[in-house]
């Protein structure tokens, strides 16, 4: 049977915490557009000479609201 450990409150509290941050974070990245200036999108393919395929949308820019 493996051994257990009986961790600190405040350690336990803290790791939680970052995982809510975390979280929190990653809310605001899919909510964020993925840059500050409007830009067209483009999407990479391997036939274009990329490693690998990536696409990206319309980038409306950054305002500030929201």
């Amino acid at each position: 049977m493996a051994e257990t450990f009986d961790f600190p409150k405040d350690l336990l509290d803290a790791q939680l915490e970052l995982h809510r941050v975390r979280a929190d974070l990653a809310a605001l990245y899919t909510r964020l557009p993925w840059s500050v200036e409007p830009l067209p999108g483009w999407r990479h393919t391997r036939g274009q000479g990329y490693y690998y395929e990536a696409e990206r949308a319309e980038s409306p820019g950054w305002t500030g609201e929201g």
